[in-house]
Formats: structure tokens, C-alpha cells, sequence
């Protein structure tokens, strides 16, 4: 186990993204080469610097800022994503749903009794301050089926309260150092923040964000990704803040909230006249113009 701390993502991306250069394990799974190391912990102590800048490759900031929006609208069809990242249609179901959709599995998607994971996962923190018990689950059983295009990375979310903050640590199975972990983290980190926002609004005024901790079982690079790794660790990584939350994105059920949808609306129909002073809302609008 390789544990990379540090108070931003830049930081402990940086030194992590050089190791997989002189990797523990060199294999091909379904015949694809990769350095990889098994079981990275990441955690950075500041979850807002969850994006950086770098000469050579930054933060995918337009697909990350389209990302947010597509999961905090708990969707999972490609009408929407996949002009911003073409890689969704090749791992789509024969009817044009995707499997990885993680706001569609944590907040759109309801158990037999009616609750969907984020509405769990509040309630739980709601209900007891100390609780172990705030999980959000991703991947799950219907999708252990051979020909199956999608076998989702990420596996678990668990939020606890300790010490007055609000931390969250996130389990895959396997990450995509390139093309995953900057992505996931970003996401990761703003529900986070999003969870944190809510629950002082409704339930502890004094609580602080805590550190976000993402653990990876295989965190790995593609051969064709090994030139670009070698250029990216050559330069500085910028650390970069993604925008403090001040409409919310969603309420405490997990459904988009009204602002939420017009940002939504004025993005995905791009005639449509759009002013906010939100500051990440302006972020979002503007990176995915």
C-alpha cells in the first residue's frame, strides 16, 4: 500500500502519477499494457484544490464542469454527455444508458422502501452525529454479467463527522490515473462539499469540511499514456480550487434544485440567455460554453 498526503490534489497527484513511471506491477489486462500499483490511498486535506494546471496537461476542466452537471442531474442517458466525451458511447448499454452514471445511482435511483443513497446517507449523518453508517454504494451485482461494457470503477463512498468536520472517503476497484483519477477526484470532492453545505444548513451550523481520502485497488496508466505521464511530472503542478457552492446543486433528497435546472437547461439548450452571479454556476456555464 502507497499512502500520497498532501493538502491539495495537485500535490499528491503529482508524486503519485511519478510512480506509476517505475511501477510495482507491469500487466495487460484484456491485453492492454499498464504500470500499476495496488492500493493507493490519496487523500488530500484540502477538498475545494481539486484541480490543477500543467504545461503539458491540465485538469479537463470543460468535461469536468459537463460531468458535474450530468450527474447532479441523476442522469444516465448519452444524449447529453456524450458531446463532451466520446468514450460514453463505447461503453454503452444496446439502450443508450450508461452504467457509471454515479448521480443516477446515488441520487435518482430509489431501494424498495423508497430512499435513494444521498437521501440515506444525510439522513444517517442527521440522525447520528457519529454514525458509520452514511455509505453511498455504486457498483452492485446486476453488473457481474460477462459482455458487460461498463463494470463501474467506483465501488463505495462513506462520509463521517469527526472532530466537527465532514470527511469522506471513496473505495474503486480500479482507476485510471490518466483519464480516471482527475476526474473522480473533482466530482468526489464537490459532493463532498455538497454534503457539507446541506448538512450545516439543516443540521450543524459549526460544521468544517474535513479531508477527502480516495482509495484505489489498481490505480494504473495505458502504455499509450506512459510519454504523457513522463512530460506531465517534468513540469509544475498548479494547484486550482474549484469554486465555493453557493445555490445548491441539489437538496437534501438528491433531486436538482430549481436553479440547478435552469443552469441545466441554459447549458444543454445553448440559445437559451443565461447570468448568474453563482460563482460556480458562472464556472460551470463558462467552461462548458
Amino acid at each position: 500500500m502507497k499512502v500520497y498526503q498532501g493538502k491539495t490534489f495537485a500535490q499528491v497527484y503529482k508524486r503519485s502519477l511519478k510512480d506509476l513511471l517505475s511501477p510495482e506491477y507491469s500487466v495487460s489486462p484484456r491485453g492492454q499494457r499498464i504500470n500499476e500499483i495496488l492500493n493507493v490511498v490519496h487523500v488530500v486535506e484540502d477538498p475545494t484544490s481539486c484541480l490543477f494546471e500543467n504545461k503539458r496537461r491540465d485538469s479537463q476542466f470543460k468535461y469536468i464542469a459537463a460531468e458535474t452537471l450530468y450527474y447532479f442531474a441523476g442522469r444516465r442517458d448519452l444524449a447529453f454527455i456524450k458531446k463532451y466525451a466520446s468514450f460514453w458511447e463505447q461503453i454503452a448499454n444496446s439502450d443508450s444508458t450508461v452504467n457509471s452514471a454515479y448521480g443516477n445511482l446515488i441520487f435518482t435511483e430509489h431501494n424498495k422502501f423508497g430512499i435513494s443513497q444521498w437521501d440515506w446517507a444525510y439522513k444517517s449523518l442527521c440522525n447520528d452525529k457519529d454514525t458509520r453508517q452514511a455509505i453511498l454504494l455504486f457498483n452492485k451485482p446486476d453488473y457481474q454479467y460477462f459482455g458487460n461494457k461498463d463494470v463501474i470503477c467506483t465501488l463505495s463512498g462513506i462520509f463521517n463527522i469527526r472532530n466537527n468536520k465532514l470527511n469522506l472517503t471513496v473505495q474503486m476497484r480500479s482507476n485510471d490515473a490518466m483519464l480516471g483519477t482527475p476526474t473522480d477526484f473533482a466530482f468526489f470532492c464537490l459532493l463532498q462539499m455538497q454534503m457539507t453545505k446541506i448538512l450545516k444548513e439543516q443540521a450543524y451550523p459549526e460544521l468544517e469540511l474535513g479531508t477527502f481520502t480516495h482509495i484505489a485497488n489498481s490505480y494504473h496508466i495505458y502504455e499509450r499514456h506512459f510519454n504523457l505521464a513522463k512530460e506531465m511530472v517534468a513540469k509544475q503542478f498548479k494547484p486550482v480550487s474549484i469554486p465555493e457552492i453557493g445555490e445548491n446543486l441539489i437538496d437534501t433528497l438528491g433531486k436538482p434544485t430549481p436553479a440547478f435546472n435552469i443552469l441545466f437547461d441554459a447549458v444543454e439548450h445553448t440559445q437559451v440567455i443565461y447570468n448568474t452571479e453563482d460563482k460556480l454556476f458562472k464556472w460551470i456555464y463558462e467552461k462548458t460554453a
